[in-house]
């Protein structure tokens, strides 16, 4: 039902939502809707035009119309029009033309075209954000009904009912609001009522039954493909001897909410370590495996390919690479029942690098840092943003890049020959590996005819540090990296 305000002013409710009303306004009213108004002009006008939606289908030879309760064509509610005027202008010729008595199909005909094109008007003129607002809105509506209805049988056709769409339109709009499928979200829900459930005193099958799931061995994959571990395990999970196949030091995550792995691994093939070094290294390293007899290896996205050589010795979780080292953190605590170790970690270690940021401010004052990471190949400037260590550097310690450090960039990568001359007061210096390549590098470097303008070589402040780069995905590695700062720059 279109409602268009022709005269008067007031406030409108629906569904508990308030609207001021004047003229020309408009309304787009459905059924079902809880609406009150109030007026304050003595006197209201307005047009009101009421739809029935139709579907037409084609069976065999015949046409057939039926009812359709599916999307509307404008979302319900307050309807923002650009052009007040001329929409006034469409209805009023409708309004002229239904009251004629001419009954020929040529005016049925003329009738029905100025209504499409009102509808159309209407809809290329509206507010686009109410029309997202309201899509929205219906997306809400679908999840909370997911939430607490989990344990239910939910179809398709029942979520996109709620949100007033057609069942494609509700998966399109769900996925581009969400991010992921309402199959995918419903399953996330009930996967987390499941952790919440599962314990020493409920089977498996009886979990599965409470979250929604009719059968056992659906709901053990999915919880294993959501969480990476079977609901078996997962019960077990705060007593499992845990393993780390790492090129970040997992194992350092583990320390930090009171667990140690019985083995700790490194598998990634640096640059420059040709293939019989790699095959030793390696050996040794599956070697430590079979001996810590883990029960669960925990192993970072540098050991992707290597998932089907993990999951020989135990079931194996490859932790998803996130820009934000906490996700990976908090990832593993779960992994592992020791959740609230995790944000214990977290709040402790924001106050220490507070702490270390009011000390660098009363102490260096507008000192400038530039981080320089030496590989075989090439030397990298590390950049403000995209790396923990950019974010705890320039962010979080408030620190002033060097002129040469990239800024709203992770790093830049280039020759001896192409890189700035980086002044700044402090150069910190990362060697990726002690290969010969490596070294070789750093001569040139100190050979450049810029290295010797450079402010901190001036005043011997270029320092050797450990790889800040992979110490700053874990609490003990920042933590390390805060001492290092103050030993270096806070005295």
């Amino acid at each position: 039902m279109l409602c268009l305000i022709s005269k008067g002013t007031g406030v409108v409710h629906i569904n508990d939502m308030m609207h001021r009303i004047e003229p020309l306004q408009w309304l787009f009213l459905n059924h079902g809707m809880t609406i009150e108004a109030t007026f304050h002009s003595k006197d209201i006008e307005y047009f009101m035009i009421i739809m029935n939606p139709i579907t037409i289908t084609r069976r065999k030879s015949e046409w057939q119309a039926a009812r359709n309760s599916g999307v509307p064509p404008l979302p319900p509610g307050l309807v923002s029009i650009s052009d007040g005027g001329q929409v006034f202008e469409c209805v009023q010729q409708l309004y002229d033309s239904s009251q004629s008595k001419d009954c020929t199909s040529q005016a049925q005909l003329k009738l029905d075209l100025q209504f499409q094109e009102l509808l159309g008007f209407i809809m290329r003129n509206s507010d686009s954000q109410q029309r997202t607002a309201s899509l929205h809105s219906g997306i809400d509506h679908s999840i909370d009904y997911m939430n607490k209805h989990f344990q239910d049988k939910i179809s398709r056709e029942t979520l996109s009912k709620i949100a007033q769409l057609t069942p494609n339109a509700f998966c399109r709009s769900f996925k581009k609001v969400t991010g992921t499928s309402p199959t995918d979200y419903l399953n996330r829900i009930r996967i987390q009522q499941a952790k919440e459930k599962l314990g020493p005193d409920c089977s498996v099958k009886e979990v599965a039954a409470a979250v929604g799931y009719g059968s056992e061995y659906y709901f053990s994959r999915i919880f294993k493909e959501t969480v990476g571990l079977s609901p078996s395990l997962f019960i077990k999970r705060e007593r499992l001897r845990v393993a780390t196949a790492s090129r970040v030091f997992f194992q350092d995550n583990l320390s930090s909410i009171g667990m140690n792995a019985v083995a700790s691994v490194d598998c990634y093939r640096y640059p420059g370590m040709d293939e019989a070094e790699y095959n030793r290294r390696m050996a040794s390293q599956m070697e430590q495996l079979r001996l810590a007899k883990p029960d669960l290896i925990i192993a970072d996205y540098f050991h992707t390919s290597l998932y089907d050589a993990l999951k020989e010795f135990a079931p194996t979780v490859i932790i998803k690479h996130h820009l934000d080292w906490r996700v990976a953190h908090m990832n593993i605590a779960e992994l592992v029942g020791r959740e609230q170790e995790a944000v214990q970690t977290f709040n402790q270690l924001d106050e220490r690098v507070m702490d270390v940021r009011r000390l660098l401010q009363a102490s260096t004052l507008q000192t400038s840092v530039t981080i320089l990471q030496i590989v075989s190949t090439s030397i990298r400037i590390q950049g403000t943003v995209h790396h923990p260590l950019n974010d705890l550097l320039y962010k979080a310690l408030g620190m002033n890049p060097g002129d040469a450090v990239p800024r709203n960039k992770m790093r830049e990568e280039c020759s001896v020959d192409e890189l700035p001359a980086p002044q700044t007061d402090h150069l910190f210096i990362i060697k990726q590996n002690h290969h010969p390549q490596v070294e070789e590098l750093w001569d040139q470097l100190q050979q450049a005819p810029y290295w010797e303008s450079i402010r901190a070589v001036i005043h011997q402040q270029v320092h050797f540090v450990q790889n800040w780069l992979l110490m700053s995905w874990t609490p003990q590695g920042r933590n390390r990296i805060l001492d290092d700062i103050i030993r270096i720059l806070g005295r």
